[in-house]
């Protein structure tokens, strides 16, 4: 239907549960957004929004059913074409691909998730014969991950369609052609049989590696393997973290403990776990880094009391769809804080699903930041030995 519709009108917007995402054939003209006006996209003529549309809005952050994210992302606003569609100022060459990075963005998961996931799906077909044109826009964002959006485009830079911080030039830019929003997939997800059809996760995964120079392409034997273990801070901390590093050490691992100021540089960072067997972490954003292993690495995930399901839904699936291998320690209720917090017989602690059941904002102060965790350590043995197990064994020479 979507072809159809591309083929007949000349544009074809796609809704889904979680994206809008509206597709030209032909030129387009995009002013940037003022302090009185949105970015608008100007269509021209022989495009033909669906009948009694004069105009269309969305905004093109792959999270529309969270509110949040969404007032935090500006309109687009598509208009019909007219006689009063504003004069040319920049003539691009390649297609436009409009995207935002409003929403959760900052995060590291969400970075990925939100942003960069989608945005390879999308600008994927165009060979990198496309112009990046961002929606609140951030210079330090944009700087972050500056290697992997020139990867995707072979425009000399970022154009800037609005930002919240940074005063934006009016202009109209031109394009022969534009992608107005991303293709969502679902969590660090890319469905191969979902269009645009024939790109998996694991294409991604070698898409990142290559935009980064990650040389390390699968994981190797080693006498004693790194285990890079993402610590926390705040909620979800591990209380005996000395105590799990000794651990590790004392059953084989090199371990290298990576506070969240060692994850600033992703370039860097990204290095670091590239270079490990393992990583390891409790249930949070820091475990997204596993797009940087090599393929045969392992992924140790340390679930909380009552975050099975967000453990499932958000590392696990996607770890093994990378070529990744994955184990799970889940934690007792003992070994979290929470269960000093309440009566022993308290649902929080004899019945998590009835908690997460009531919503993300009943289950989120209890289960994501309201807990911490000290592991057992003899229980948490065999996680840590499994791992090594899974990993190549060293060559020996003789």
């Amino acid at each position: 239907k979507a072809r159809r519709e591309l083929s007949q009108n000349g544009i074809s917007c796609i809704s889904d549960p979680e994206s809008d995402l509206c597709v030209t054939t032909d030129a387009v003209r995009i002013s940037t957004a003022t302090s009185s006006s949105p970015a608008t996209v100007y269509l021209t003529a022989g495009q033909q929004l669906p009948p009694g549309f004069n105009s269309f809005v969305l905004r093109p952050y792959p999270r529309k059913t969270d509110s949040f994210a969404m007032q935090r992302t500006a309109p687009v606003h598509l208009v019909a074409a007219h006689s009063n569609s504003p004069p040319c100022d920049l003539t691009h060459p390649f297609p436009a691909i409009l995207f935002s990075i409003g929403g959760f963005a900052g995060n590291f998961f969400h970075d990925v998730n939100d942003v960069l996931i989608p945005l390879f799906l999308t600008a994927g077909h165009l060979r990198s014969r496309a112009q990046l044109l961002v929606a609140d826009f951030e210079p330090w964002w944009t700087q972050k991950y500056r290697r992997v959006l020139f990867h995707l485009s072979s425009a000399a830079d970022l154009a800037v369609a609005s930002s919240p911080s940074t005063p934006v030039e009016p202009k109209v830019h031109c394009f022969p052609a534009a992608v107005v929003g991303l293709k969502y997939h679902g969590n660090l997800l890319c469905n191969s049989s979902d269009a645009p059809g024939g790109v998996s996760t694991l294409n991604f995964r070698r898409f990142l590696h290559s935009a980064l120079g990650l040389k390390k392409d699968r994981a190797a034997g080693a006498e004693r393997p790194v285990l890079v273990l993402i610590s926390r801070r705040t909620s979800r901390a591990l209380l005996n973290e000395d105590g799990v590093v000794a651990l590790a050490r004392e059953v084989g691992f090199e371990v290298e403990v990576a506070a969240p100021t060692r994850m600033t540089s992703v370039g860097d960072f990204a290095g670091v776990v590239n270079g490990c067997g393992v990583l390891m972490g409790v249930h949070g954003a820091g475990l997204t880094n596993m797009v940087f292993l090599p393929a045969g690495a392992v992924v140790v995930q340390v679930v909380p009391w009552g975050l099975d399901w967000a453990a499932a839904a958000y590392y696990a699936r996607p770890a093994r769809r990378m070529g990744l291998r994955y184990i799970e320690y889940h934690t007792a209720v003992e070994e979290s804080t929470l269960y000093d917090k309440y009566p022993k017989d308290h649902p929080v602690l004899v019945d998590p699903w009835s908690i997460n059941r009531q919503g993300y904002n009943v289950s989120r102060p209890i289960y994501t930041d309201g807990q911490n965790l000290t592991l057992d350590l003899a229980r948490f043995r065999e996680t840590l030995l499994q791992a090594l197990e899974m990993l190549p064994r060293p060559t020996r020479l003789c």
